[in-house]
């Protein structure tokens, strides 16, 4: 019965579409030096998960995160070499089938893990909190490691950190018993988040 909500759910196609939009502004943030670091940044598909599975049951959150991340990435390397083409005219540009297929698969795992996390956004209990923070810790560590708090390109990736922040916040909402479990977490997951965002970068310099 679960299963075949899920396939009813409209909402998964919505975020498939959602995700090849953002997937292409992306790529056209990548060849515009002041937002390129967006393009680079795990933080706006963090806050577009957030924005899908959160306060949504497991199976819809995860079934739309993955929508969402396969079709941005899909979009993504589709939309650089348009976007290439653009900007440089009758200049070749090749598209890695293999390297496409491979981080579409990383964005599904990546999807259904963040969905079935996230989706506790917003429930009064200790994992609500804990999926808060995480995702509060994700959105902190990535800008930190971008530098986006420091160097030129701090002032947009610096408002998607706070924007993501604020989302995450009034999803979880401001009860004082919530907050409080919130603040006891925070810090440490984001220290363990640090860790996480630099996975892709290591996964990268491994297989490809």
């Amino acid at each position: 019965m679960a299963v075949s909500g899920v396939a009813r759910d409209r909402h998964v196609l919505t975020c498939g579409v959602a995700g090849l939009l953002t997937g292409f502004l992306a790529a056209y943030c990548y060849y515009w030096p002041a937002l390129r670091v967006l393009a680079h940044s795990l933080g706006p598909w963090v806050l577009a998960v957030v924005v899908v599975a959160a306060r949504t049951d497991v199976r819809r959150a995860g079934a739309r995160s993955v929508a969402l991340l396969v079709g941005a990435v899909a979009a993504f390397y589709v939309g650089k070499k348009v976007f290439y083409g653009i900007k440089y005219p009758g200049m070749p540009y090749h598209v890695s089938v293999e390297t496409v297929v491979l981080w579409c698969g990383f964005a599904g795992v990546a999807g259904l893990l963040l969905g079935v996390l996230f989706h506790a956004i917003g429930a009064d209990t200790w994992p609500g909190a804990f999926a808060a923070s995480a995702a509060v810790g994700l959105l902190v560590a990535d800008a930190i490691r971008k530098d986006g708090f420091t160097s030129d390109h701090g002032l947009p990736l610096g408002a998607v950190t706070l924007a993501g922040v604020l989302v995450v916040l009034t999803r979880q909402g401001f009860r004082p018993d919530r907050l409080k479990r919130f603040a006891v977490l925070v810090v440490p997951v984001t220290v363990a988040s640090w860790v996480v965002v630099h996975l892709p970068d290591a996964i990268e310099a491994v297989v490809l």
